[in-house]
């Protein structure tokens, strides 16, 4: 592995660690913002729905135009239109200026983050992947370990408004000089091959993977595409209830600092658990893995609706940590898997928009929770059965997927 190799997943763990700052960062605002402003929790939890909600629509445009227009120049221009919407979010005193904000930060949010780190990470490695993808998401929860820690105390003393702020200056840091000084999209670009490359990779019949991947074109008449796109959809209501979480825990009458630390716990907890899975999953089948995120997510959810202990919610974390962060590793594992990484940019476009329309869902359905009953435990009892649900989803494309069978394309 050469230096190059080195510094391309670092440009892409500086996109993933904007992204982990400015999405975990929401959650601290949730509070201070609807109390001072008068809001209901899931009026104002809309406005990160339009943002995500955006980005379903814009994230197919960005895989079919990205080879015209170049990584370099999409992150230029979205990491400084982001920095600009969270200006625009410090302004804000009204409910439409907050959505207008969450659309603006949603045309570049996921394109130039999670989209574009994935697809460094499949472009400049074949070897090792699932360990790059866990390192990845790591360096995500190390940022927002970070933040977490540092966010409700720097809301307290100098506000909401001025949080925006330091995310807007974040934000820019990670994306412009990265782009600027250290993005290469392809490593054939610059007379390189991907890490392991020399090492081709062969199914079982001794056949280069390469061969036997899935155009989208065919994929999108597959079953298991569908049933694949409606998992990678549940998963994402998890991601909903981390934007709730700190408010959930201010319900139990935690200071800033222990909400500050149980957040930073589940963060930290996701650098162990991010490597932990990608390693695992270059090691074992998928499928294990994958029941193993699973079971931890429905024993977190099954616990933190039921314990008020700050000891023993510092444990749940590290649980939860595992059910949250290993859907983020093994979706994009399991979608190159199942239809192979021939015509990965294009499906993962598609399939990619699914965690996007569950964030959207999922956070005012979390605040609606909360307005109705007082309470978010409610929710997570749901989601310990959708979390079942998403596994057995990503099962079955697993296990009827194209590249398990012979190749046989017909309708859905």
């Amino acid at each position: 592995m050469t230096l190059r190799h080195y510094l391309s997943f670092l440009s892409a763990a500086f996109l993933i660690m904007a992204m982990y700052i400015a999405g975990n960062a929401v959650g601290f605002f949730v509070e201070p913002i609807t109390m001072e402003l008068g809001f209901t929790r899931s009026a104002f939890s809309l406005y990160i729905s339009l943002s995500t909600l955006t980005g379903v629509f814009v994230l197919p445009l960005i895989g079919q135009f990205l080879p015209k227009f170049g990584a370099k120049r999409l992150l230029i221009g979205g990491g400084l239109w982001v920095s600009l919407g969270f200006v625009w979010l410090a302004f804000a005193t009204r409910l439409w200026q907050f959505y207008l904000g969450g659309i603006f930060l949603g045309l570049f949010m996921m394109p130039i983050t999670m989209f574009l780190a994935i697809l460094l990470i499949n472009n400049w490695f074949t070897a090792k992947k699932g360990l790059m993808m866990g390192l990845l998401n790591a360096s995500g929860g190390l940022a927002g370990a970070i933040v977490s820690m540092i966010m409700p105390t720097f809301l307290d003393n100098f506000g909401w408004r001025m949080g925006y702020f330091l995310i807007a200056g974040l934000f820019a840091l990670l994306t412009v000089p990265n782009a600027l000084f250290m993005l290469v999209e392809n490593p054939g670009t610059i007379g390189l091959n991907a890490y392991g490359d020399e090492l081709a990779a062969r199914n079982q019949n001794n056949q280069p993977i390469h061969d036997l991947s899935i155009t989208y074109e065919d994929a999108k008449k597959m079953k298991p595409f569908y049933i694949l796109f409606i998992g990678i959809f549940l998963s994402a209501f998890g991601g909903g209830m981390m934007q709730h979480l700190p408010a959930h825990f201010s319900g139990m009458s935690f200071t800033s600092g222990q909400v500050g630390t149980l957040f930073s716990l589940i963060m930290a907890g996701m650098i162990i658990a991010n490597i932990s899975v990608g390693a695992i999953n270059d090691k074992i089948d998928s499928t294990i893995t994958l029941t193993v995120v699973v079971v931890c997510m429905v024993i977190a959810l099954f616990f933190l609706a039921n314990t008020r202990s700050f000891l023993a919610l510092s444990i749940v974390m590290f649980i939860l940590a595992f059910g949250l962060g290993g859907p983020a590793v093994l979706t994009p594992l399991i979608v190159s898997e199942v239809f192979g990484i021939g015509d990965y940019p294009r499906i993962w476009s598609i399939l990619g928009m699914a965690p996007s329309i569950g964030m959207s869902i999922s956070g005012p359905l979390w605040g609606a929770v909360y307005d109705v009953t007082g309470s978010y435990a409610i929710g997570m009892y749901a989601m310990m059965g959708l979390a079942i649900i998403y596994g057995i989803c990503y099962l079955f494309a697993l296990k009827r997927g194209p590249l398990k069978r012979p190749l046989n394309v017909t309708g859905f």
